[in-house]
Protein backbone atom coordinates (compact mmCIF):
# COMPACT_ATOMS: atom_id res chain seq x y z
CA UNK A 1 0.00 0.00 0.00
CA UNK A 2 1.39 3.44 -1.15
CA UNK A 3 2.50 6.13 1.86
CA UNK A 4 -0.55 8.00 0.68
CA UNK A 5 -3.05 5.47 0.88
CA UNK A 6 -1.81 4.52 4.29
CA UNK A 7 -2.16 8.99 4.87
CA UNK A 8 -5.48 9.13 3.42
CA UNK A 9 -7.02 6.17 5.35
CA UNK A 10 -5.56 7.89 8.25
CA UNK A 11 -7.29 10.68 7.58
CA UNK A 12 -10.48 8.85 7.79
CA UNK A 13 -10.03 6.67 10.61
CA UNK A 14 -9.67 10.01 12.25
CA UNK A 15 -12.62 11.67 10.63
CA UNK A 16 -15.14 8.48 11.94
CA UNK A 17 -13.83 8.78 15.04
CA UNK A 18 -14.40 12.27 16.03
CA UNK A 19 -18.18 12.14 14.36
CA UNK A 20 -19.07 9.16 16.46
CA UNK A 21 -17.22 11.10 19.76
CA UNK A 22 -19.26 14.74 18.73
CA UNK A 23 -22.63 13.50 20.03
CA UNK A 24 -25.11 16.39 20.18
CA UNK A 25 -26.43 18.14 23.55
CA UNK A 26 -29.98 16.44 23.22
CA UNK A 27 -27.39 13.32 22.88
CA UNK A 28 -25.16 13.49 25.95
CA UNK A 29 -24.95 10.85 27.88
CA UNK A 30 -27.75 9.78 30.50
CA UNK A 31 -25.01 10.03 33.34
CA UNK A 32 -23.81 14.02 32.20
CA UNK A 33 -27.68 15.06 32.31
CA UNK A 34 -28.45 13.74 35.50
CA UNK A 35 -25.63 15.03 37.40
CA UNK A 36 -25.96 19.07 35.72
CA UNK A 37 -29.80 18.89 36.27
CA UNK A 38 -30.30 17.09 39.69
CA UNK A 39 -33.26 16.69 41.18
CA UNK A 40 -34.90 18.59 37.66
CA UNK A 41 -33.72 15.25 35.81
CA UNK A 42 -36.17 12.42 37.99
CA UNK A 43 -39.12 14.97 37.83
CA UNK A 44 -38.68 15.16 34.26
CA UNK A 45 -38.40 11.10 33.87
CA UNK A 46 -42.04 10.38 36.24
CA UNK A 47 -43.50 12.98 33.94
CA UNK A 48 -42.70 10.48 31.45
CA UNK A 49 -43.85 8.03 33.41
CA UNK A 50 -40.33 7.22 34.57
CA UNK A 51 -38.89 6.96 31.27
CA UNK A 52 -35.27 7.86 31.91
CA UNK A 53 -34.44 8.42 27.88
CA UNK A 54 -37.51 10.97 27.39
CA UNK A 55 -36.09 12.41 30.14
CA UNK A 56 -33.05 12.76 28.73
CA UNK A 57 -34.18 14.23 25.07
CA UNK A 58 -36.37 17.23 26.63
CA UNK A 59 -33.80 18.10 29.05
CA UNK A 60 -31.22 17.97 26.30
CA UNK A 61 -33.55 20.19 24.24
CA UNK A 62 -33.61 22.49 27.17
CA UNK A 63 -30.55 22.63 27.27
CA UNK A 64 -29.71 23.38 23.50
CA UNK A 65 -32.52 26.26 23.94
CA UNK A 66 -31.69 27.76 26.85
CA UNK A 67 -27.55 26.77 27.48
CA UNK A 68 -26.29 30.19 25.94
CA UNK A 69 -28.79 32.67 28.03
CA UNK A 70 -26.98 35.26 29.51
CA UNK A 71 -28.28 36.01 32.93
CA UNK A 72 -28.52 39.81 33.26
CA UNK A 73 -27.18 42.47 35.39
CA UNK A 74 -29.40 43.45 38.53
CA UNK A 75 -28.90 46.64 40.21
CA UNK A 76 -28.49 47.40 43.79
CA UNK A 77 -31.57 49.36 44.30
CA UNK A 78 -33.64 46.58 42.24
CA UNK A 79 -31.90 43.80 44.61
CA UNK A 80 -33.24 45.98 47.71
CA UNK A 81 -36.07 46.80 46.23
CA UNK A 82 -37.20 42.96 45.06
CA UNK A 83 -35.84 41.83 48.56
CA UNK A 84 -38.35 44.02 50.67
CA UNK A 85 -40.98 43.12 48.39
CA UNK A 86 -40.77 39.29 49.75
CA UNK A 87 -40.29 40.50 53.17
CA UNK A 88 -44.35 41.76 53.11
CA UNK A 89 -45.01 39.06 51.75
CA UNK A 90 -43.65 36.43 54.01
CA UNK A 91 -45.28 38.93 56.51
CA UNK A 92 -48.26 38.67 54.57
CA UNK A 93 -48.67 35.11 54.46
CA UNK A 94 -50.06 34.73 58.07
CA UNK A 95 -53.05 36.24 57.92
CA UNK A 96 -54.07 36.33 54.26
CA UNK A 97 -51.88 33.08 52.14
CA UNK A 98 -53.68 32.96 49.18
CA UNK A 99 -53.06 36.99 48.09
CA UNK A 100 -49.32 36.40 49.08
CA UNK A 101 -49.04 33.31 47.43
CA UNK A 102 -49.92 35.47 44.72
CA UNK A 103 -48.01 38.57 44.85
CA UNK A 104 -44.86 35.40 45.15
CA UNK A 105 -45.69 34.20 42.34
CA UNK A 106 -45.80 37.80 40.21
CA UNK A 107 -42.49 38.62 42.23
CA UNK A 108 -40.43 35.51 41.38
CA UNK A 109 -41.77 36.10 37.73
CA UNK A 110 -40.97 39.85 37.31
CA UNK A 111 -37.50 39.36 38.80
CA UNK A 112 -37.01 36.26 36.38
CA UNK A 113 -37.74 38.63 33.44
CA UNK A 114 -35.46 41.25 35.00
CA UNK A 115 -32.70 38.97 34.91
CA UNK A 116 -33.31 37.69 31.39
CA UNK A 117 -35.26 35.01 31.68
CA UNK A 118 -38.25 34.19 29.37
CA UNK A 119 -41.70 36.37 30.53
CA UNK A 120 -43.95 35.20 27.83
CA UNK A 121 -45.15 31.69 29.43
CA UNK A 122 -44.32 30.12 32.80
CA UNK A 123 -43.60 27.17 31.15
CA UNK A 124 -40.75 28.98 29.13
CA UNK A 125 -39.57 30.84 32.01
CA UNK A 126 -39.41 27.38 33.86
CA UNK A 127 -37.06 25.73 31.34
CA UNK A 128 -35.06 28.49 31.07
CA UNK A 129 -34.43 28.44 35.02
CA UNK A 130 -34.22 25.06 34.72
CA UNK A 131 -30.70 24.95 33.04
CA UNK A 132 -29.50 27.20 34.93
CA UNK A 133 -30.53 26.83 38.63
CA UNK A 134 -31.89 23.19 38.44
CA UNK A 135 -31.79 22.49 42.06
CA UNK A 136 -34.30 25.55 42.95
CA UNK A 137 -36.16 25.97 39.35
CA UNK A 138 -39.13 23.45 40.44
CA UNK A 139 -40.24 26.35 42.42
CA UNK A 140 -41.48 28.50 39.59
CA UNK A 141 -44.35 25.93 38.68
CA UNK A 142 -44.84 24.65 42.36
CA UNK A 143 -45.56 28.45 43.14
CA UNK A 144 -47.62 29.35 40.07
CA UNK A 145 -49.94 25.92 39.94
CA UNK A 146 -50.58 27.21 44.00
CA UNK A 147 -51.49 30.57 43.11
CA UNK A 148 -53.79 29.36 40.66
CA UNK A 149 -55.65 26.87 43.18
CA UNK A 150 -55.56 29.85 45.70
CA UNK A 151 -57.51 31.91 42.72
CA UNK A 152 -59.75 29.02 42.34
CA UNK A 153 -61.13 28.92 46.09
CA UNK A 154 -58.68 26.44 47.45
CA UNK A 155 -57.62 26.49 51.36
CA UNK A 156 -54.72 24.06 51.44
CA UNK A 157 -52.68 26.64 53.86
CA UNK A 158 -49.77 24.12 54.11
CA UNK A 159 -49.53 23.52 50.48
CA UNK A 160 -49.51 27.01 50.05
CA UNK A 161 -46.82 27.27 52.76
CA UNK A 162 -44.71 24.72 51.17
CA UNK A 163 -45.05 26.40 47.85
CA UNK A 164 -43.68 29.89 49.42
CA UNK A 165 -40.71 28.56 51.26
CA UNK A 166 -39.62 26.78 48.17
CA UNK A 167 -39.93 29.88 45.94
CA UNK A 168 -37.92 31.45 48.50
CA UNK A 169 -35.25 29.33 47.71
CA UNK A 170 -35.68 30.67 43.93
CA UNK A 171 -35.66 33.78 45.32
CA UNK A 172 -32.69 33.84 46.94
CA UNK A 173 -30.93 32.46 43.82
CA UNK A 174 -31.84 35.07 41.04
CA UNK A 175 -31.65 37.35 43.78
CA UNK A 176 -28.17 36.94 44.98
CA UNK A 177 -24.92 39.21 43.92
CA UNK A 178 -23.26 37.87 41.00
CA UNK A 179 -19.74 39.08 39.65
CA UNK A 180 -21.30 41.35 36.78
CA UNK A 181 -24.22 43.33 38.83
CA UNK A 182 -23.74 46.97 39.79
CA UNK A 183 -22.29 47.19 43.14
CA UNK A 184 -21.36 44.11 43.27
CA UNK A 185 -17.87 44.86 44.20
CA UNK A 186 -18.52 47.50 46.75
CA UNK A 187 -21.16 44.84 48.20
CA UNK A 188 -17.84 42.61 48.79
CA UNK A 189 -15.84 45.74 50.49
CA UNK A 190 -18.35 45.64 52.63
CA UNK A 191 -18.39 42.02 54.03
CA UNK A 192 -14.87 42.40 53.80
CA UNK A 193 -15.19 45.34 56.74
CA UNK A 194 -17.47 43.64 58.38
CA UNK A 195 -15.77 40.46 59.13
CA UNK A 196 -14.41 39.77 62.78
CA UNK A 197 -10.58 40.77 63.37
CA UNK A 198 -8.72 37.33 64.22
CA UNK A 199 -6.75 37.27 67.54
CA UNK A 200 -3.83 37.68 65.95
CA UNK A 201 -4.75 40.98 64.00
CA UNK A 202 -6.58 42.22 67.33
CA UNK A 203 -3.33 41.24 68.98
CA UNK A 204 -1.29 43.58 66.30
CA UNK A 205 -3.79 46.40 66.64
CA UNK A 206 -3.32 46.10 70.17
CA UNK A 207 0.67 46.42 69.83
CA UNK A 208 0.39 49.14 67.99
CA UNK A 209 -1.77 51.10 69.77
CA UNK A 210 0.55 50.53 72.84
Amino acid sequence: MSTGAVVLLGVVATIITALLLARPVAQAAPGDLRRRFGPEFDETAARHGGDAGAAEHELGERLRRYGGLRVRSLSLEARERYAAQWAGLQEQFVDAPGPAVARANQLLSSLARDRGFPADSVQRQYEALSVHCPHEAGARRLLHEAAERAAAGDTDTEAMRRALIAGRALFAELVRTRPHDEGARVIRALRLTRRPRLPAQRVAAHTRAD
